[in-house]
């Protein structure tokens, strides 16, 4: 992945202690990286401007230049670099904060070896998944401009494809959807087993008009049958791959996909997802909001194995809420061709955290409208579900 000569990955560790340094760098060359070393903030921001790195490794707490000065260079630089924050214990609310900054995670000194190396591994792959779905997208955008068409079709059949809200013992719903021309690429699908699951399924097909709107009524089916047979998300986004790319790779339509299975007797989500827009997990004990970020490629770009697909595992507590939506919410533009973007929804969606789940999805949505002063650019779908 790195511009440089050196073809291995290449890493910078910083810290003004020089301990410290030798032991990261010995533990580092223990596979095979290319390891780089800043002895301060102001000797990392000197480097980061002469070479492109893959990862960086910075102490939090140095004299002058600080790691998250550190981390903010690094995310100019290269916004795809990864940057590890390390921290004592009496900073952990400083390294939090890096991370909403863009860190990609951040380690609690003193740790073991392999804790290390395992964050550095993953950290590459993050920094490798980032750049290839970028790749895709640019690809796909040009697919799509040979290929979108302005046609039309019955709004009816497609409102028929957004679930209605409902509520239960363990869960309560509530979904909001808003076509740019009556139909659009946007589908989501729930489900409850009544054997203790409950799946949450969000879907963007690239493109808009007849042709996104007639691919969704095909995958509509083929993930209402998916999630019927109890899959975990990993699994169905590999299942749903092999059959988006054997049934469609000649279109020039792709799709991105969240895909949630709520495990209702152990308070746990399984999440997997596939460059789509991450969804957002309100733990309302800690009043946090925690990102769930896509994992895996875009769907029915290439056929690949189904190791290649991963997921992730939360646990929740009564009375957490999580959103998932399409790229329609935060690419809503304004009159100055400036975007909603995430900031704004988490805001938005903290906001109305006290509002019943269907009234807070109809007063984001509502926001979202107003924000855009005109016409839509993009279908706009956003549901929320709460647990007992």
């Amino acid at each position: 992945m790195s511009l440089n000569n050196v073809d291995l990955p290449q890493i910078l560790v910083v810290d003004d202690d020089s301990y410290n340094r030798r032991l990261f760098i010995q533990i580092l060359k223990l596979k095979a990286f290319h390891v780089e070393e800043a002895e301060s903030g102001e000797k990392a921001l000197e480097k980061i401007s002469e070479t492109q790195y893959d990862v960086i490794v910075t102490d939090l707490q140095m004299y002058q230049v600080s790691g998250l000065d550190v981390l903010e260079a690094a995310k100019k630089a290269d916004k795809y670099v990864q940057v590890i924050i390390l921290t004592g214990y009496g900073s952990i609310s400083t390294a939090v904060q890096a991370m909403q900054e863009g860190a990609y995670d951040y380690l609690t000194k003193p740790f073991n070896n392999e804790t290390f190396l395992v964050r550095i591994e993953k950290a590459l792959e993050q920094r490798r998944m980032e750049m290839l779905v970028e790749h895709q997208k640019r690809e796909i955008e040009e697919f799509h401009t040979m290929i979108e068409k302005d046609l039309n079709l019955a709004k009816r059949v497609q409102n028929s494809l957004v679930p209605i809200e409902f509520e239960n013992d363990n869960i309560s719903f509530g979904v909001e959807y808003l076509p740019m021309i009556g139909i659009g690429g946007d589908f989501a699908d729930v489900y409850d087993d009544n054997n203790g699951h409950f799946y949450m399924t969000i879907i963007d097909v690239t493109g808009h008009g007849i042709a996104a709107a007639l691919l969704v009524n095909r995958v509509c089916s083929e993930i209402n049958k998916l999630v019927r047979e109890g899959l975990d998300p990993k699994e169905l986004l590999h299942q749903l791959n092999a059959f988006f790319f054997d049934s469609f790779s000649q279109t020039g339509l792709f799709l991105t996909i969240q895909s949630i299975k709520v495990d209702y007797q152990n308070k746990k989500l399984y999440h997997a997802g596939s460059a789509h827009p991450s969804a957002l997990l309100f733990h309302v004990g800690e009043k946090a909001v925690i990102k769930l970020s896509s994992q895996n490629p875009i769907i029915g770009f290439s056929d690949v194995e189904d190791n290649i697909f991963e997921q992730d595992v939360f646990e929740y507590s009564s009375g957490d809420r999580i959103a998932l939506y399409t790229d329609g919410i935060i690419e809503t533009e304004n009159e100055f061709q400036e975007q909603f973007g995430l900031d704004a929804l988490l805001k938005t969606f903290q906001d109305y955290k006290d509002q019943p789940v269907d009234k807070a999805a109809e007063s984001i949505v509502k926001d979202v409208r107003e924000y855009s002063h005109g016409d839509l650019r993009d279908d706009i779908l956003i549901m929320i579900a709460q647990f007992s």
